[in-house]
């Protein structure tokens, strides 16, 4: 522990000392007779048992009251002396973005669900790290551009959570037909099913390349780990821009890791170019539902990723008053109590 202002503890212990000495002075002094007049029969009075016993008591009240005045001064100087702690602690520098890209479409909705849920307790230990959800089924849709706000993506992670689940449920007759239902399926289709009736579903390049593009500071921060988490079962149903081979392309030339996440209903031919694809890119496919499965998924995505981060240590002082401040209220009113004491 260090002080910020030692001085102010060097003051206090002078005034402290200084109490002392004028306290013994005047004990000192009180006990020679000056003149004056005396009082009838007062060597009569100290030889009472109840005056003696009175008087000692007021002695040893009086001589604890100055000593916890002399605390009292000690711990003020203390505390203006301001004590600190400088500690030092590691900071990590999580330098990287992260793309949810999911395809929304109903056939993936219980990968979905299983993986927003491991992805939720994965937000709330980020630090410094942008991150962002893209959602596709016809036409992709930036729910939730790179950000670091965090409470935000964990507010729209519940709302795809909550909408997944209740879908989910009802397409496997365990659930029933609500307003709810209604809503939230709005909310995570709508934007996502323009130009349905014309170029079909699920169309999986536009959906990564979309994420890709998200993507910003390519050029002024070219040493930053960008990285998509890509969920879906890559059956294209519809006219696509972009080829998932494509969009694998885009991200290598951006410089950004995709770990795909299949289902695993997937067909061969599906589950090889989702895979190669992925693999160009430099990172991983994988494939299965099951919230053990997604949860051992992520945990391995985090840790092949974690090998990017860099550690800091950064420097803090700490002012640490709470215990002197507690026993100088404590002091101070036991200060108040001797006092009323010594009066009785």
């Amino acid at each position: 522990m260090e002080l910020k202002y030692s001085i102010a503890l060097y003051i206090c212990a002078a005034v402290a000392l200084g109490f002392i000495l004028f306290s013994f002075i005047r004990f000192r002094r009180m006990r020679r007779f000056k003149g004056g007049t005396k009082a009838v029969e007062a060597d009569y009075i100290k030889e009472i048992p109840y005056f003696r016993r009175k008087l000692i008591i007021y002695k040893i009240l009086k001589f604890i009251l100055s000593f916890v005045i002399i605390i009292n001064i000690l711990i003020s100087g203390f505390l203006m002396a301001m004590p600190y702690k400088t500690e030092v602690t590691e900071v990590k520098n999580l330098n990287r973005d992260i793309i949810l890209c999911m395809d929304i479409s109903t056939t993936v909705d219980h990968l979905n669900f299983e993986l927003v849920g491991k992805l939720k307790e994965m937000v709330e230990n980020l630090n410094g790290e942008r991150f962002g959800i893209v959602i596709f089924n016809t036409t992709p849709l930036y729910l939730v551009p790179l950000t670091t706000d965090y409470e935000e993506v964990i507010e729209q992670l519940d709302i795809i959570e909550e909408a997944l689940e209740l879908r989910y449920d009802y397409y496997e007759g365990r659930g029933s037909y609500s307003q709810r239902l209604v809503d939230l399926d709005e909310y995570i289709s709508a934007g996502t099913l323009i130009g349905n009736s014309e170029r079909g579903s699920s169309i999986i390049g536009d959906g990564l390349a979309a994420a890709a593009l998200d993507f910003n500071n390519i050029e002024e921060d070219p040493d930053r780990s960008r990285i998509i988490i890509f969920s879906t079962d890559n059956d294209l149903q519809g006219t696509e821009i972009v080829t998932l081979p494509e969009a694998a392309q885009l991200c290598v030339d951006r410089g950004i890791i995709v770990y795909g996440i299949g289902t695993e209903q997937m067909y061969s031919s599906d589950k090889r170019m989702m895979k190669n694809a992925v693999e160009l890119t430099g990172g991983e496919f994988y494939y299965g539902e099951s919230e053990h499965v997604v949860n051992n998924i992520v945990d391995n995505i985090l840790e092949q990723v974690a090998t990017l981060d860099t550690v800091e240590y950064e420097m803090r002082e700490n002012v640490t008053p709470q215990i002197p401040f507690i026993i100088l209220v404590i002091s101070m009113a036991c200060m108040i109590l001797l006092e009323w004491l010594c009066k009785v």
